[in-house]
């Protein structure tokens, strides 16, 4: 049993009191629940925290864990709260739109990238720093979100703005901060995560491609001792064998394929992969 079934990407995981829940919801519980349990332990255990932060050095000390467990050391902070409802409202957008699979996905990039990119400062040999917290994370996913919905109008206290506008002011103020404080690194994390949001939302609306590696298949020279038909049968070439007939998919399924051939599986609607998933069971019990 898939853990991430295709027939149940768009709808929520449960619901409560009436109203959809979705992955992002979970999430930004996880994000308060993880806020007290840090506060916990620096209180009653300092230190105790010191394996889950990933530095560099985990690489050397074989913390392999550490990449995934960064994100669960948050010591208390109001921007983490705000964060966790961005997570939660934005991030059930994101994932309504892409897809529970695909959500999970930009996730996982999102989290994998801030290690990546310390590691690859270490091995320059410029000095590295340690991560930890989900801070970035959750900003990811709101450049995900405004990547997606830019025209969206988002209703502030005294006024109204385009969301596309106001993740320009928070792009801006953090770089900002950083260039201040010369955080060259949070820097360059910060753009990592903008950009792997904005690449990947691109890359599922089929604005953006993988790059293609090309393949040679060499095709085998003719052999000198193979019989010429045409001697073989007195000059007279027979006729090749008729190829079976194979039945043709309805023009519907044709145009589906041929998306999938020009712009790959994610570029699918829900009802389109309806329509796939149809015409293959119809196909299995025609076969049976």
């Amino acid at each position: 049993m898939s853990w991430l079934p295709e027939s149940k990407d768009h709808l929520p995981l449960t619901w409560w009191k009436g109203n959809p829940v979705y992955l992002s919801a979970f999430l930004a519980l996880g994000g308060v629940a993880s806020m007290i349990l840090t506060s916990l332990l620096m209180g009653m255990a300092p230190g105790s925290l010191d394996a889950l932060i990933f530095t560099f050095s985990d690489w050397q000390r074989l913390h392999l864990w550490a990449p995934f467990t960064y994100l669960l050391v948050n010591p208390p902070n109001l921007w983490l709260l705000v964060g966790c409802f961005m997570l939660w409202r934005f991030g059930e957008a994101v994932e309504r739109h892409l897809g529970r699979t695909s959500f999970v996905r930009l996730l996982i990039l999102l989290l994998l990238i801030t290690p990546l990119l310390i590691t690859l400062v270490g091995l320059l040999g410029a000095p590295s720093r340690g991560c930890m917290g989900m801070r970035e994370w959750e900003f990811g996913v709101f450049i995900a979100f405004a990547t997606l919905y830019p025209r969206v109008q988002l209703s502030m206290i005294f006024f109204t703005v385009e969301v596309w506008v106001l993740a320009a002011i928070f792009v801006g103020i953090s770089m900002l901060t950083t260039i201040a404080s010369q955080d060259w690194i949070g820097l360059l994390i910060l753009t990592g995560q903008i950009g792997s949001a904005i690449a990947y939302v691109r890359y599922e609306q089929g604005a953006l491609t993988l790059p293609k590696i090309p393949t040679f298949k060499a095709t085998p020279p003719a052999s000198r001792n193979a019989p010429n038909p045409a001697r073989s049968s007195g000059g007279k070439v027979s006729p090749a064998p008729a190829a079976p007939k194979v039945k043709k998919h309805s023009p519907a399924v044709d145009d589906i394929l041929e998306k999938i051939s020009r712009e790959g599986m994610h570029s699918l609607t829900p009802d389109e992969r309806r329509v796939l998933d149809q015409a293959s069971e119809d196909l299995q019990k025609r076969n049976r």
